[in-house]
């Protein structure tokens, strides 16, 4: 069984002002999440012009202890460690 998703169209008429200016209508900001001063995206595909707002990266905040954790884990075996050292020494 296939389902169609379907898109709304929202439309509106915007003046064109100097320098080409637009002004998003405050209900798509609002609802796309544009904030004044970010970073969109806009693209031209034939004669249109698709502005999209730039996707926020997830992030995490570790705690003092994760990080340590992660240090632990990262640290090199001694012995690998004394060869690593060898090889930058060699390299300089």
């Amino acid at each position: 069984m296939q389902t169609s998703q379907k898109t709304l169209v929202q439309e509106e008429w915007v003046k064109i002002l100097g320098k080409g200016m637009i002004t998003i209508p405050k209900s798509f900001r609002e609802e796309l999440n544009f904030r004044e001063g970010e970073v969109a995206k806009i693209k031209k595909i034939g004669r249109r012009l698709i502005i999209e707002p730039r996707d926020t990266a997830d992030y995490r905040i570790y705690t003092d202890e994760e990080l340590q954790e992660m240090l632990k884990e990262d640290k090199l075996p001694p012995r690998l460690a004394k060869k690593a050292a060898k090889m930058w020494q060699d390299l300089e």
